[in-house]
């Protein structure tokens, strides 16, 4: 039963990382989805998303547009145009990455794993020079131009902006755990079951590394850590 349970959380998660929306740079753009406001009410419309200011921008069916924080928010969905997938997206309070603080604030989390342990994904923009990644270096690149001969490119370096996904674990207390180095980090998380968690690894040839697999991970995880796991979204 509990197999069955984590891998039906699994594939809802799944269903929801890969649901895409139109995006460009930090901004994401879905046509239709509903803001979920702390006050108890809710907002329907094309839901846009601007990540670097944690700001979620409703257009609504008469033409007005709403923006919100997280701390006006309890969460929100997005929805791809034919209504099959849906991407979710919960308020938690964080420290942002400052350890030695006690201060949180509402934050922006999608919501990849739901249970006693959840995962939570926040993006980032960072710029990477990939004139010295090997595939350029020997002509596979053609974002620019194409170099047959290899070697670095004439003028300099080549630039390009990527996405970064960065992955949280959501404790049974209810604290945010940043994963910075998401194998180490979860296998402290692992605590007494250390030994099974390595071996449920082990025995199913995952990879921390793979998002899929990673959902896999937290959500056997929590299924082994309490005797019944939520299989519902949050209610919201």
């Amino acid at each position: 039963m509990v197999r069955r349970v984590y891998g039906l959380l699994v594939v809802l998660c799944i269903w929801a990382s890969t649901a895409m929306g139109q995006s460009s740079g930090l901004v994401d753009e879905w046509p239709m989805g509903r803001v979920y406001l702390a006050s108890g009410d809710s907002v329907s419309g094309k839901i846009t998303y601007h990540r670097s200011e944690d700001l979620v921008r409703i257009l609504k069916t008469d033409g007005s547009v709403v923006a919100y924080a997280p701390v006006a928010v309890r969460g929100f969905e997005a929805i791809d145009n034919e209504g099959r997938y849906r991407r979710v997206f919960v308020t938690q309070r964080w420290n942002f990455g400052n350890d030695y603080s006690d201060f949180l604030a509402p934050a922006f989390f999608e919501q990849i794993v739901i249970g006693n342990y959840g995962l939570l994904k926040r993006e980032t923009m960072t710029r990477r020079d990939i004139s010295r990644d090997p595939m350029y270096r020997n002509g596979y690149y053609r974002g620019g131009y194409y170099n047959p001969y290899g070697g670095y490119p004439m003028g300099g370096p080549m630039y390009v902006e990527q996405r970064l996904e960065n992955f949280f674990v959501l404790l049974p207390n209810g604290k945010v755990k940043e994963l910075r180095n998401v194998k180490k980090d979860l296998e402290m998380i692992y605590g007494k079951k250390s030994n099974v968690m390595k071996e449920y690894v082990r025995q199913n040839k995952l990879k921390y590394t793979s998002l899929p697999d990673l959902a896999k991970i937290v959500s056997y995880l929590g299924a082994i850590s309490q005797p019944e796991v939520r299989t519902s979204s949050v209610d919201m």
